[in-house]
């Protein structure tokens, strides 16, 4: 070999040998008290996802200017601008928030009326359930006044209102118009009309309750995720100083301690913190990822790699994941990384699977192409959908013209009357109708099955695993 190549190469491998000492000088181990308060740190998020994901929902609608006890609205069916935990894309969301702490509020759900109605669930900040309302709720469709109540409270009530003590100062609600005959032109405008028909006010006004405001957001970005970066430290410690402290947290409570958040204390995380802080938010987010999709939620059909909605536990507890000897918090932060609303009578209008890998384990890649075929007699009597969501933010893929498709869209059919949906950056020529355009993030898919028949349990029906197109 000439001399000087043999010169260069040795004086380049002297180089690259300089630097790669002094970086290992540089990155000094943890210490033992590190490593825990880095634990601490993942720990504190999983823990606290459930609030989390609240605090970020109403601090999107604070962003679009809906306040506490304001009525927001989409008078049409919401798109990727809608932010949050798998919304669907089939009727439009309302939404508003309250807080107890200086007294009880009262929820005014109207009576169903020209085909039109509602449904969903009144929660409070944890998205505890506190019960179900309108058409498939308490009040049947007939309306009701709900009144939420301090822990406590011996004061006045209202004849004829169902009453409820809340757990914590914030609550909220994420309700859906139903509409006969679906979301036509005809049939927004009269869900938006029913829904400036809700009010929300304190009890200790219900003689002359103030005019509730009514805001629609259609249309604007709602920024309504958890960012799981460093920030999400002092979003957690914001909520913390809003918010009750329940006896089952108090050993919680001296875990994020240790992460420099303290009730009625400031905040102040140093450099060092702050550097904990950076990498363990992204941790939470790929272990609450990886529990939601891959361990937590049994597979529904044997071999295959689609997975019930929820984990066993969810439904018998309410979403409250409390059972008499622990807290599963593990399982709780998991789900509701993935989800927003809690399901209490979750089964029966709608059944979900939830799709994030192929068959041999790989995370869907938006970067790629794939297929799916869906077999003929989907057994869901209204009809079914599927609809891709970001696998990080759990949320639509942004910038995305459509997110879903379903079966009363015109999509062309197989012969044996099977359909496929397509999936990837790029639709199939002549298959638009079919497909779902990705963007460079990993996705997930949720298919729903709106009004679940026998078949779905019976072992007659199973859905298909997806396919990578080459």
């Amino acid at each position: 070999m000439n001399k000087s190549v043999t010169t260069l190469i040795h004086s380049v491998l002297g180089i690259l040998l300089f630097f790669i000492c002094c970086t290992s000088s540089m990155a000094k181990e943890q210490t033992i008290s590190e490593k825990m308060t880095h634990s601490r740190a993942i720990e504190a998020v999983v823990w606290s996802m459930p609030l989390l994901n609240y605090k970020g929902y109403r601090d999107g609608h604070t962003a679009l200017g809906v306040k506490m006890n304001d009525i927001a609205y989409n008078s049409k069916v919401q798109d990727w601008k809608y932010q949050t935990a798998t919304p669907n894309n089939t009727t439009p969301y309302v939404s508003f928030f309250w807080n107890i702490e200086n007294g009880p509020m009262v929820v005014e759900i109207p009576p169903s009326a020209d085909g039109v109605g509602i449904f969903g669930t009144l929660m409070d900040a944890w998205q505890r359930p506190i019960d179900d309302v309108g058409a498939a709720g308490r009040d049947k469709g007939r309306g009701a006044k709900y009144i939420l109540l301090p822990k406590g409270y011996q004061g006045p009530l209202l004849d004829r209102a169902y009453t409820y003590e809340q757990r914590t100062n914030n609550g909220f609600a994420i309700l859906r118009p139903i509409m006969q005959g679906g979301p036509t032109p005809e049939n927004l405008k009269k869900a938006a009309d029913f829904a400036k028909t809700i009010k929300v006010y304190p009890l200790a006004q219900a003689t002359n309750p103030p005019k509730n405001n009514y805001v629609d957001i259609y249309g604007k970005i709602l920024e309504g995720t958890p960012v799981l970066d460093q920030s999400i430290y002092t979003d957690l410690n914001e909520i913390i100083q809003e918010e009750v402290v329940e006896k089952q947290n108090i050993t919680m409570m001296g875990m994020l301690k240790r992460i420099g958040i303290e009730k009625g204390k400031a905040f102040k995380p140093d450099d060092s913190m702050k550097a904990i802080y950076a990498k363990a938010a992204p941790q939470a987010l790929e272990f609450m990822i990886e529990q939601y999709h891959r361990h937590l939620n049994p597979w529904m059909y044997p071999g295959k790699k689609w997975s019930l909605l929820l984990p066993p536990g969810a439904i018998e507890t309410e979403m409250s994941y409390e059972y008499p000897s622990y807290y599963d918090y593990s399982a709780r932060g998991s789900v509701y990384y993935a989800i927003i609303s809690s399901v209490k009578n979750y089964g029966t209008a709608t059944f979900y699977l939830d799709l994030a890998e192929t068959a041999d384990g790989q995370w869907l890649d938006g970067n790629k192409n794939y297929k799916l075929v869906v077999p003929p007699n989907v057994p869901a009597k209204d009809f079914w959908a599927i609809t891709v969501y970001d696998l990080e933010t759990a949320s639509y893929l942004r910038d995305i013209s459509k997110s879903s498709v379903d079966s009363d869209m015109d999509m062309k059919k197989n012969k044996d009357g099977s359909t496929t949906i397509y999936m990837g950056p790029k639709a199939p020529k002549g298959l638009e109708s079919n497909w779902i355009p990705t963007n460079d993030r990993r996705f997930f898919l949720l298919f729903r099955f709106y009004g679940p028949t026998p078949g779905l349990r019976d072992g007659s029906f199973e859905l298909n695993d997806i396919e990578l197109v080459k």
